[in-house]
């Protein structure tokens, strides 16, 4: 979901601009250099803004974060800071619920912690060189007034800082709570039967999704908890992999990713990074995944593939419903087809060699003579296992109705 949604473009509060006026005519140098630096706030503001963008590349990338809002809360953050400088001072309740205001507006437009309280850190050094640059060569007593005042501009740092990295932290986890819940409502509406619905479609462009274009779904089992569904979102947001849901149903945890529309590069290179980073999260990981298709509806038919295919694999392995269509849709059938296979599956129990040797006849192309080298067997001995195969179950392996029942036996039994 967006995160900038509903974020004010300015501070949420305006400082108090009558606040120097009032403020008592303290004598010393330490406030006469803050009102000196507070005459031209607006030129340091800009040489705050200048120095962020310049040495954090997230203010650069992040649009959602206006140079305008970026400026207009330097100059707050700086103004405050003289002000309580002047009165020798940390910073009020009031002047860290201003800040906790901040930490939490720029935890909605997606600026990560370490960039925000590294901002305010460019701030305070410019600020205390301001300070420095107006002290009066040879004025002794301003420059131990204002190395005295350096315990108090730590005392703003430190608690600044912390009151926005508090306030970011939970924001964040208030957004992650809520996104949780509608990436796992979204995919609980699809495998209803309900994508036609506006409740479907809202939640799905909400979470970045083009409602009509193409679906493809991975279902993965071994994950075991919540959390690894969290962890999975996390690492397939690292991995640019386009955007996505994933959620825990009971033993699996599903992913709907929306997929390139027309490059077949594109989306090869995004299945092998969805496949790598559920390796990443679950290393040994069952994955199926469902083939590419059009529209909501076509995003739970491909969960429906997915979850297919996790039914005709084993162990740590990657499946997909391209591929393995036919094994997944009959395995859907179950007992059904048991008395049909039943002679195959029991054969193959107690002549494993027989059945590897059907087995790699199909998947050598039906050549005798590349499923021996496979098997390291001469092409004779693959023929004579072919030939006790079919006399064990009455399958001819070289005909195509005994080898798909045979192979189907082997998959499904």
């Amino acid at each position: 979901m967006s995160r900038a949604d509903d974020v004010p473009t300015l501070d949420l509060r305006e400082p108090d601009h009558g606040a120097w006026s009032r403020s008592s005519q303290d004598e010393g140098a330490l406030p006469s250099l803050a009102r000196l630096v507070a005459e031209d706030l607006d030129a340091l503001a800009e040489r705050v803004v200048a120095a962020v963008l310049e040495e954090i590349p997230s203010y650069r990338s992040h649009a959602v974060v206006p140079t305008e809002d970026l400026a207009a809360s330097a100059r707050h953050n700086l103004d405050a800071m003289l002000f309580g400088l002047s009165q020798r001072r940390g910073p009020s309740a009031r002047e860290l619920s201003v800040r906790r205001e901040l930490g939490t507006r720029r935890a909605q437009q997606g600026m990560p912690v370490d960039a925000v309280v590294r901002a305010y850190h460019i701030g305070y050094r410019e600020l205390w060189a301001a300070l420095v640059a107006a002290v009066e060569p040879g004025d002794d007593a301003a420059t131990q007034e204002l190395l005295a005042a350096a315990t108090t501009a730590w005392e703003w740092v430190h608690k600044v800082t912390d009151a926005m990295a508090t306030a970011h932290a939970a924001a964040v986890r208030t957004m992650q709570a809520r996104e949780v819940g509608a990436r796992q409502r979204f995919v609980e509406l699809l495998v209803a039967g309900e994508a036609g619905g506006e409740e479907a479609a809202r939640l799905g462009a909400a979470l970045g999704f083009s409602v009509g274009g193409r679906f493809g779904a991975a279902a993965v089992r071994g994950a075991g908890d919540d959390l690894a569904a969290v962890d999975l979102q996390q690492a397939l947001e690292a991995a640019d992999a386009g955007p996505h849901a994933v959620v825990s149903r009971g033993p699996l945890t599903v992913v709907v990713s929306q997929v390139d529309d027309t490059d077949e590069a594109a989306r090869a290179d995004q299945s092998a990074r969805i496949d790598a980073a559920c390796r990443q999260v679950v290393p040994d990981a069952t994955i199926g995944m469902g083939t590419v298709r059009r529209g909501l509806d076509g995003a739970r038919q491909s969960i429906e593939d997915a979850e297919r295919v996790l039914a005709v694999l084993d162990g740590s392995e990657t499946g997909l419903f391209d591929e393995l269509w036919l094994w997944a849709t009959l395995a859907d059938l179950g007992p059904r087809l048991d008395p049909l296979l039943e002679r195959g599956t029991s054969v193959a129990a107690e002549h494993p060699h027989l059945a590897d040797a059907v087995r790699t006849f199909a998947e050598a192309g039906f050549s005798v003579s590349e499923a021996g080298r496979r098997l390291e067997v001469h092409a004779n001995t693959v023929a004579y296992r072919l030939d006790r195969w079919e006399e064990l179950t009455g399958w001819d392996p070289r005909s195509f109705a005994g080898i798909v029942r045979s192979v189907a036996a082997l998959r499904l039994g």
